[in-house]
């Protein structure tokens, strides 16, 4: 399908066929693809947790305030963001360095950018800038396969960080819901807005 096709063609669906799996693979081949997504630093500050067992997801479905369509998904994926965004900062600057992208000298100013002190706040984020780039990679990538999303902001943080065992270093980005739409279930899908009504041109 071609990509400007897959943007109008994407809607969230509230109407999922119930009862429906979907293969590991097909879950694995959604974060492969979403892999490449662009981050700050190349840091790549995303994990994923995925549900696919029954009783885990009509638990969450609870947990989003028991959101019927959360419940009738194949799966879940909570998008997380690490907050840690110079982790691996030693892999990737040696990564930098092999490609090019910077010289023996430059490695610690840039090891100082990448690892440097950040306020709680500010960490927090630079994570979710990074991460949210994530879901709508992988909401599309879902998509092209064959498969309905629905992004759910609508979810007590606190019980589904207990539920999957969140690091304290971690935030949740998303909730991403997927399976089959349920079709002829769907209301026509909301107007957007004009690109004229949200261009400025130089300055606001």
């Amino acid at each position: 399908m071609d990509f400007s096709d897959l943007i109008k063609k994407r809607r969230s669906c509230h109407h999922f066929v119930p009862n429906l799996s979907i293969p590991d693979s097909d879950l694995v081949e959604m974060i492969e693809r979403t892999r490449f997504t662009p981050s700050g630093y190349n840091a790549q500050p995303w994990e994923f947790v995925i549900i696919r067992e029954k009783e885990n997801i009509k638990k969450v479905g609870e947990i989003a305030f028991k959101q019927s369509h959360v419940a009738e998904a194949s799966a879940l994926i909570v998008v997380l963001a690490d907050m840690d965004i110079g982790r691996n900062v030693d892999e990737l600057l040696q990564d930098w360095l092999r490609l090019g992208y910077c010289t023996e000298e430059e490695l610690p100013a840039y090891r100082n950018s990448i690892a440097k002190k950040r306020s709680p706040e500010k960490r927090k984020q630079m994570a979710l800038r990074n991460t949210m780039l994530a879901c709508m990679t992988l909401i599309y990538a879902a998509e092209d396969m064959g498969y309905a999303t629905c992004p759910i902001m609508g979810v007590s943080q606190w019980e589904l960080e207990e539920f999957i065992n969140m690091p304290e270093d971690r935030c949740i980005a998303l909730l991403i819901a997927i399976g089959t739409e349920d079709e002829g279930k769907e209301k026509t899908q909301l107007p957007r807005k004009k690109a004229e009504s949200m261009i400025y041109w130089e300055k606001f």
